[in-house]
């Protein structure tokens, strides 16, 4: 087996199957023994939202950049509605956690307050509208977090917006 080969090994319901191969053949193949098994897995898989990091990353080229001192945006921010503003650095937040460069994934208000440098007001009444529509979780007293669905609006919606202002 190469190092680049993965072997996983399933037991399920008295079902085995051992899959060898690149990760995305292995992951294509594991999806389709559980299909088998589970009629109702094929719809689940179809109907899941996910972020993939390598995605995000792809994403994320030319609009951040990671520095000695963490990840920064380098998007035109002046350009940005404050709702915008606020999903730029809550996907930093996430982004720096995933790479290792940041303890948490999350923002606390007064974080959020320094780097966009909006009002308080405008930064709790977007929070909130932000929340509400499931793009962003709170997730302790004034700590906030982007949420899958919110990352998928920053890489459909957002991100193409930066892009073309930049």
């Amino acid at each position: 087996m190469s190092e680049e080969e993965l072997e996983v090994y399933i037991k399920y319901l008295g079902f085995e199957k051992t899959i060898r191969g690149d990760v995305n053949q292995v992951l294509r193949e594991i999806i389709k023994f559980f299909s088998k098994i589970l009629p109702s897995f094929e719809l689940t898989s179809k109907l899941t939202l996910t972020v993939d990091l390598e995605e995000l990353l792809k994403t994320c080229e030319g609009l951040v950049a990671i520095t000695e001192e963490g990840v920064v945006a380098t998007a035109p921010a002046d350009k940005l509605t404050d709702r915008d503003l606020i999903l730029l650095y809550l996907v930093i937040a996430r982004l720096a956690h995933s790479i290792g460069r940041s303890e948490r994934d999350t923002m606390f208000i007064s974080d959020i307050l320094s780097t966009t440098k909006r009002s308080p007001g405008t930064i709790a009444g977007r929070l909130s509208e932000l929340t509400t529509e499931g793009l962003v979780e709170r997730v302790g007293k004034g700590e906030y977090r982007i949420t899958t669905l919110g990352l998928d609006h920053f890489i459909r919606n957002l991100a193409p917006k930066l892009k073309e202002a930049k």
